[in-house]
């Protein structure tokens, strides 16, 4: 029967005429793709995954929202996986984390705006997610950001309370307290001035108390990670702290990696930031017990990196899924959504004009919602191929060029995808 739903599905999604080569042209709605459809595409590639990986081009686009909707269902109700981590700050998303484990029982508005930019096409997801939780109350979906845009001062109080309560080696948090930039600090204003000093310098001055500080981070990491392991193990009720703790030291660690380059040294900044998320996701992972997750980020930080590519001009940027497959040696599958024509809570794409362009080349063979391998038999067309990415001036306006195979696993494309409305939103550098 199986068998015969999946022909069924390969008739229903083949290739129009003069499509391109290697390219299923998808012969619905995002929303309305079956399982047998979704099944026939990715069953045999996501088998093997620990996680699956879906990157949007640009947040807040409508069409790729009602894709990355309709992918979670597939993958929680058909394979079964039920930890999702979105590209949200890690304490930050605890309000929506709570929210989705609440809906086992009383219903309340979803805080959408804990979201980067929410939209009216995001909110269709969490219903879901809330309508599932309350029929599945014994195997709900857990929910998590992994991002560092928290406010610090609230790690740094985490780190305080958590490392006393748990009776790690109280001289890690001594010494994060007395040498850790903004470790006394409260407030945003605070933090400016401590930024006005670090424009001045370039980076984090002294040197070496910096360098002792992420020493003690990275100690307090890993102590803090072995305790949770090994509590999980037995079974002890905080072993939840143990890894919140070190969630904390990890999204510190990311936190002050950024800015300590951020006037000096673009790729090693926004690198400190996706090698948190790496940890982050692994630690999430780590703590329920999940040995396979579900991750939904921007493109730029779910790609393998396997080759140089220049993100927006900044440069050969690492992703979150790079650094957490290099030291963990999970496996993920990673799709990028892309389109031609696009907006979103970032702002509208230019069209893409580069003869090597990825979605030009899908738009001038006629296709309006597709699916495709980085195996697909057009890509041999290019060595590398320009995918749009946000609003950012230059050449290719704002484009990554990239080896596919060297970036993505797979890949969905709609001719458009618009912004439906976006919604009121919280700051997203200072929240």
């Amino acid at each position: 029967m199986r068998s015969f739903a999946l022909v069924v599905a390969f008739f229903l999604t083949t290739s129009a005429s003069g499509a391109l080569p290697g390219v299923t042209e998808l012969k619905t709605t995002p929303e309305r793709l079956s399982d047998a459809e979704l099944s026939a595409l990715l069953r045999a590639r996501i088998e093997a995954a620990e996680v699956v990986a879906i990157g949007e081009t640009v947040h807040g686009s409508s069409g790729f929202l009602r894709l990355q909707a309709r992918l979670i269902h597939y993958l929680v109700e058909k394979h079964g996986l039920r930890l999702i981590v979105w590209e949200n700050p890690v304490l930050r998303s605890l309000e929506l984390s709570r929210w989705v484990a609440a809906c086992t029982g009383a219903r309340t508005p979803v805080p959408i705006d804990v979201l980067y930019m929410p939209t009216a096409a995001d909110l269709a997801l969490w219903d879901w997610v809330c309508d599932f939780n309350r029929a599945h109350r014994g195997d709900p979906i857990v929910f998590r950001g992994m991002d560092v845009w928290d406010r610090p001062w609230e790690h740094y109080a985490r780190v305080r309370t958590l490392v006393a309560r748990l009776g790690i080696d109280p001289r890690l948090a001594k010494s994060i307290e007395a040498l850790c930039p903004a470790a006394r600090a409260s407030s945003w204003p605070e933090i400016e001035e401590m930024f006005g000093e670090l424009q001045s310098q370039g980076k984090f001055l002294p040197e070496a108390d910096y360098g002792k500080c992420r020493a003690a981070l990275t100690a307090l990491h890993d102590a803090s990670r072995r305790s949770g392991l090994e509590k999980s193990k037995a079974t002890a009720p905080d072993a939840e702290d143990a890894f919140e703790l070190a969630l904390s030291a990890s999204t510190l660690l990311g936190w002050l990696g950024f800015y300590n380059y951020q006037w000096s040294h673009d790729v090693l900044g926004w690198n400190e930031r996706d090698r948190a998320q790496g940890r982050n996701l692994r630690l999430l992972m780590e703590k329920h017990g999940a040995r396979r997750a579900i991750l939904s980020a921007h493109s730029s930080h779910v790609s393998h990196n396997r080759s140089p590519a220049d993100w927006w001009g900044y440069g050969d940027l690492k992703s979150g899924v790079h650094f957490f497959t290099a030291t963990t040696g999970k496996r993920a599958f990673n799709m990028a959504l892309t389109a031609y024509d696009a907006s979103g809570a970032q702002g509208p794409w230019s069209p893409p004009v580069a003869k090597n362009s990825l979605d030009k080349r899908l738009h001038d063979a006629g296709h309006r919602f597709a699916f495709f391998t980085s195996s697909a038999a057009f890509l041999a067309e290019h060595t590398k191929w320009w995918m749009q990415n946000q609003n950012f001036p230059g050449p290719y306006e704002s484009g990554v060029e990239i080896v596919p195979r060297d970036h993505f696993d797979a890949f969905f494309y709609h001719d458009e995808s618009h912004l439906d409305k976006a919604l009121p939103a919280r700051p997203m550098w200072q929240p």
